[in-house]
């Protein structure tokens, strides 16, 4: 078996996509105590600041699957 390397890039010109996923975690940061309101505003100002300087943000990733060869 070995892992096919699946890399990839997201690229968004508005904050509400990336503010959207991180709002997916509210259950988690609830449950942890962290204080939810004030990370994700300060993301939003973040990713709007980027957005701004550079006219997108982007996030990298890298996925894989098992591939299984005979």
């Amino acid at each position: 078996m070995e892992v096919a390397e699946l890399p990839g890039t997201i690229t968004v010109r508005d904050p509400e996509p990336v503010i959207a996923h991180m709002a997916s975690y509210r259950a988690w940061a609830d449950q942890h105590d962290v204080p939810f309101d004030a990370t994700i505003d300060r993301a939003r100002s973040l990713v709007a600041d980027d957005i701004a300087g550079n006219g997108a943000y982007e996030v990298t990733c890298l996925g894989g699957i098992l591939v299984c060869r005979r």
